[in-house]
């Protein structure tokens, strides 16, 4: 998938004060509450906001059997006086005393805590802010002037997109998001059989997409983005933004080498031969 799992279970230990080796994060199992589709990048987003919220209610019940028990190190320190950090509760004003979650449970004679969250959009700020991630590709081709093939030889990409939770899944989302958008500019159209709606190139023999050869050298960069609206942990989503930009920066490059002006996709020997 796109390692929303990997993702998702960091904010969890990130929210836990867990090491991520301890987390036995569970999806996509039907004796679970409802979720949103992992799609329109807002999967990590939406589920991130709710794990967010579930986590803090967790730590907040420790804490309240905890700073509520004159036995514990952390007696009298209130909710808002504890953190959480490697399995355990401390107290914001000496580090020095705390004790660990399974401590607190034992002692309360307790097996477990449960606590729900839930991750939904804020519609005021919704209304005042844009909550989109936003970026700029930049693409370098070569057109042989004689044949019309076009290569793309270059791409970069930087991209801001609030709180990266996890950069190497991004980065890899982000160079997949580019070379898509450059298998859009050049190799990928569906043709459809305009008696009968059928898709007539529904396989990859016919149905061009790039190889290996064809990838140009990537660089995606991305740009440091604290966003307070957007949500509880400032996520926004990658899954598009790699993408839309590729194809118009591969079509303004071929401009930009010839002088002819495309504007359908894919872009066609066809289309500059004639026009060189």
């Amino acid at each position: 998938g796109q390692g929303a799992w990997t993702a998702l279970a960091q904010i969890v230990a990130d929210e836990l004060g867990l090491d991520i080796d301890r987390v036995d994060f569970k999806s996509g199992t039907s004796d679970l509450p409802d979720a949103g589709i992992a799609g329109g990048s807002a999967h990590t987003a939406t589920a991130g906001a709710a794990i967010h919220s579930a986590g803090a209610a967790v730590i907040a019940k420790l804490a309240d059997l905890a700073t509520n028990d004159e036995r514990s190190p952390l007696f009298g320190a209130g909710n808002a006086g504890v953190i959480a950090r490697d399995g355990r509760l401390i107290r914001r004003d000496d580090e020095s005393r705390g004790e660990s979650y399974a401590d607190i449970l034992a002692r309360a004679g307790v097996a477990e805590i449960e606590a729900r969250g839930t991750g939904a959009p804020n519609p005021a700020a919704m209304e005042q802010y844009a909550m989109h991630a936003h970026g700029a590709v930049f693409a370098e081709v070569k057109v042989d002037p004689d044949l019309g093939q076009v290569r793309v030889t270059r791409m970069v990409g930087a991209f801001a997109a609030g709180r990266i939770v996890n950069p190497r899944m991004v980065q890899s989302q982000l160079f997949g998001g580019m070379i898509w958008g450059m298998s859009f500019a050049l190799h990928e159209e569906a043709i459809t059989d305009r008696r009968t709606g059928r898709i007539m190139n529904a396989n990859l023999g016919e149905y061009h997409v790039p190889v290996n050869a064809d990838v140009p050298p990537l660089d995606v960069i991305t740009v440091e983005e604290h966003d307070p609206h957007v949500n509880a942990l400032g996520i926004k989503g990658v899954g598009e933004i790699g993408i839309t930009g590729s194809a118009g920066a591969v079509a303004n490059a071929v401009w930009h080498a010839t002088g002819v002006r495309v504007r359908r996709f894919p872009i066609r020997i066809e289309d500059l031969v004639t026009q060189l």
